[in-house]
C-alpha cells in the first residue's frame, strides 16, 4: 500500500451529455463487472526477516529475526520479533553456539560466548529456520587494513557559516582494498553528555548538540549517536554536518563484501526506508546477512571560540 500526494491525481471537470437510458445501460454494465470480478485479496502471508553483520574485532551480535505484520495492524518491532528460532553460525566450517537476548526492541541473537570476536579473512554462514521457513546466507570479512592519514585526535567547529568550506584538517585517508567500490564511513559520538571533563585543564562544562531545528528533529534518528556516510575511493573529507554533539567522537572506516555494500546503498546509512530482495544474499527469505573489517580513531570536536 503506497501513500500518494493528493496532489498527484487530479480529476478534471468534463460536461458529459448522455442520455438517460445511455446512464441505466452503464450503471447496469458497472454492476455485472463488479459482481463477477474476484474479491479483493487481503490474506496476511508472513514472510521472515533477517538483520545481520559480522565485522572483524567485534562481538557476534545483534543477528534479529523477525516476521512481517499485516498492513492493517500497526508495526511493532517486539509483536514482529521471533524468539524461539533455530539460528546457526559456521565460521569457516566450525558451529557457533547462539542463544536468543531479550530487550525492549524485541531481542536479538548473539555468540553464547561473549568473549568470541570475529576474524579477518573468514567466512560466516547463516543459517535460520523459524515458521516452518528455511533461510541461508554468507558473510565474508576482509583483510585487516589501516589508516594512510587518520583523523586529527582534536579539531575546532568553524560555525555553521563555515561548514561548507574545506579544511586540511578534515582529510582523511587509509588503504584501499581489492574490490571494494564502496567504503562505509561513520562518525560516532562517544559522550552526548560530557564535554569539560576531556579539556586539558578540565572544566564542568557539559555537551551541547550542535543543531536541533534540522533534519532529523522529532525523530528516532534524531537520538542515534552514530550516523554514516560513504566514500567511492580510499579517502574523503569529514563533513561538518556529519555532527550532531560537540565532544568525543570515535570515527569510523568499514571495507566490506558485496553483501555489506549492497545493503548500505539501499538503505543510505539508515536514511532510505528501502529494500530491494533482487540485491540481497539472502536465500528462503528477506534481509542481510554481511561481513566488513573495520578502523576507528578517536577524534574530539570543540566548541567554537568566540
Amino acid at each position: 500500500m503506497f501513500q500518494v500526494p493528493s496532489s498527484t491525481f487530479q480529476v478534471r471537470p468534463y460536461a458529459v451529455s448522455v442520455t438517460r437510458y445511455t446512464m441505466i445501460a452503464v450503471l447496469l454494465l458497472a454492476l455485472t463487472v463488479v459482481a463477477c470480478e474476484d474479491p479483493v485479496p487481503n490474506d496476511y502471508v508472513p514472510e521472515i526477516y533477517v538483520e545481520g553483520f559480522v565485522i572483524a574485532g567485534r562481538p557476534l551480535s545483534r543477528v534479529k529475526v523477525a516476521k512481517t505484520l499485516p498492513l492493517t495492524m500497526p508495526y511493532s518491532a517486539k509483536d514482529a520479533a521471533i524468539k524461539d528460532a533455530e539460528v546457526i553460525v559456521l565460521e569457516n566450517g566450525n558451529p557457533i553456539t547462539m542463544q536468543f537476548v531479550d530487550d525492549t526492541l524485541g531481542g536479538y541473537y548473539r555468540a553464547a560466548d561473549t568473549s568470541f570476536r570475529v576474524k579477518h579473512n573468514s567466512e560466516y554462514i547463516l543459517t535460520v529456520r523459524a515458521l516452518g521457513t528455511t533461510l541461508q546466507a554468507t558473510a565474508r570479512t576482509l583483510a585487516p587494513f589501516d589508516w594512510t592519514a587518520p583523523p586529527r585526535d582534536t579539531i575546532m567547529y568553524p560555525g555553521k557559516e563555515n561548514e561548507t568550506k574545506q579544511y586540511d584538517s578534515l582529510k582523511i585517508s587509509w588503504q584501499g582494498q581489492t574490490g571494494v567500490g564502496l567504503y562505509v564511513l561513520g562518525i560516532e559520538c562517544l559522550d552526548t553528555n560530557g564535554y569539560g571533563s576531556y579539556l586539558v585543564p578540565p572544566t564542568s562544562d557539559t555537551n551541547t548538540r550542535i543543531r536541533d531545528e534540522e533534519f532529523d528533529d522529532g525523530t528516532l534518528i534524531a537520538n542515534e549517536t552514530f550516523r554514516y556516510g560513504f566514500a567511492l575511493v580510499s579517502n574523503s573529507p569529514v563533513v561538518w554536518r556529519a555532527f550532531k554533539w560537540y565532544g568525543q567522537h570515535s570515527i569510523h572506516v568499514l571495507s566490506g563484501d558485496g553483501a555489506f555494500q549492497e545493503w548500505f546503498q539501499m538503505v543510505g546509512g539508515g536514511r532510505r526506508s528501502q529494500y530491494d530482495y533482487r540485491l540481497s544474499n539472502m536465500t528462503g527469505g528477506l534481509g542481510v546477512w554481511a561481513g566488513a573489517s573495520e578502523i576507528e580513531s578517536p577524534l574530539f570536536l570543540k566548541k567554537k571560540q568566540d
